[in-house]
C-alpha cells in the first residue's frame, strides 16, 4: 500500500513539472508611445516609454480561457513637461486563445503612480490593458503582442486649476515580447 501511495504522489509531481502553461517564471518587456496628463491642470503630455509585466499567479489553462494575476510597471517621460512618469502595481484579468497563434489579453488593476521631475507628485491610479497576441513559436509560453493600457488616478497634490477629480493618467500602445526565464 506504502508503495502505491509513492508512485500517486511521484505521478502527481511529475504532472505538475509539465505544466508549463500554469508556471509564472516568464517576463514580458515592452517600448511603447504615451500619451501623459502632466501635473498640474492634467496637462497632455506626450512620450514614449517602457513596461514590464510578470505574472504572479495563473489559473488552470483551459482550451480557450486562463485566468492572470501579474504586476505591471511603466516608466515613461513626457517631451513637454520634461518628467519621468510612473505606473506600479497589481493586476488581475483573463487569456483567451483563438487559435494555435492567435489571442487576446485583458486585465484590470490599482496602481501606484508618480510624476518625477521639478513638479514630483505621487499618487494612485485604476486602470487597465490588454493585448493582442500572437505565439509563432512550439514553446505557448513565448509571445509577440501589440499591447495597449490606460489609467485614470489622482495625484495627492492640491491642483485648485483643475476641474476634474483625476489629474494623474496614461495612455500607451506598443509591442512587447513575453518569454519563459
Amino acid at each position: 500500500m506504502r508503495w502505491i501511495a509513492l508512485a500517486c504522489i511521484a505521478m502527481t509531481a511529475s504532472a505538475r513539472a509539465d505544466d508549463s502553461d500554469r508556471d509564472p517564471s516568464r517576463l514580458e518587456v515592452g517600448a511603447t508611445l504615451a500619451v501623459f496628463a502632466s501635473y498640474p491642470m492634467s496637462i497632455e503630455d506626450p512620450g514614449g516609454g517602457v513596461f514590464a509585466a510578470r505574472p504572479l499567479w495563473l489559473g488552470e489553462r483551459y482550451r480557450f480561457f486562463q485566468w492572470v494575476l501579474d504586476a505591471h510597471a511603466l516608466v515613461g517621460f513626457g517631451t513637454d513637461s520634461h518628467h519621468g512618469h510612473l505606473a506600479l502595481g497589481p493586476r488581475a484579468g483573463f487569456d483567451l486563445f483563438l487559435g494555435s497563434v492567435f489571442g487576446f489579453e485583458l486585465r484590470f488593476g490599482v496602481a501606484g503612480v508618480a510624476q518625477v521631475g521639478h513638479r514630483t507628485v505621487g499618487g494612485f491610479g485604476i486602470g487597465g490593458g490588454g493585448a493582442y497576441v500572437f505565439r509563432f513559436w512550439d514553446d505557448d509560453r513565448r509571445r509577440v503582442k501589440l499591447a495597449f493600457s490606460m489609467l485614470g488616478g489622482a495625484y495627492f497634490a492640491d491642483d485648485p486649476g483643475n476641474d476634474l477629480a483625476a489629474n494623474a493618467g496614461q495612455f500607451a500602445i506598443g509591442l512587447a515580447y513575453e518569454t519563459p526565464y
